[in-house]
């Protein structure tokens, strides 16, 4: 018996068409398993987020951040807020102006959450979908070491303004 001798033919090209179709559809699997989602958390000295083992993920909505320096919503500062002397304790805290309030209500951001209520609103009808229609959805960034009040007075700034729903962001840690 003659043996055969096993020689690559010279001139063969390599075929790599199935690779590229296996490495499209593992491409389209991860594209459309993967979600993000879009949450600004400030990172600075006057915005200390508390720690929460909550296992629930952020949804989109209106962003509402509370420093120990400013109200911003969307970015966009708002109010600065001023330092007092606690009374009990004698230590500066962040309280919100006088002059910018009319009894619990917070005058500048009532105007500002209002416009975007609207503008939700409208976007809402335009689109003609309950997935857009507005909810009154609000996520709130509070600094853990703000006095409740200043907490309080946003919030109720915040459901004047039609925002009933809160989500406060939180870092997730072991609790």
């Amino acid at each position: 018996m003659a043996r055969r001798s096993r020689r690559a033919p010279e001139n063969e090209e390599l075929n790599i068409t199935s690779m590229m179709d296996m490495m499209t559809i593992i491409l389209v699997f991860l594209l459309k398993s993967y979600s993000t989602d879009d949450i600004t958390v400030a990172g600075n000295d006057d915005l200390q987020l508390p720690v929460s083992s909550s296992l629930k993920p952020p949804k989109l909505a209106v962003n509402v951040i509370v420093s120990r320096a400013q109200i911003l919503v969307d970015g966009e500062p708002v109010l600065a807020l001023e330092q007092v002397a606690d009374e009990a304790s004698g230590e500066m805290v962040p309280a919100i102006p006088a002059d910018a309030k009319t009894g619990p209500k917070i005058d500048d951001l009532f105007e500002k959450l209002q416009a975007k209520a609207e503008q939700a609103k409208t976007l809402g009808q335009r689109a003609q979908s309950d997935e857009f229609d507005f909810k009154g959805q609000i996520l709130l960034q509070c600094d853990r070491r703000l006095p409740f009040s200043v907490v309080r007075d946003v919030m109720f700034t915040a459901g004047q303004a039609q925002f009933g729903e809160f989500r406060f962001v939180v870092i997730k840690g072991s609790g």
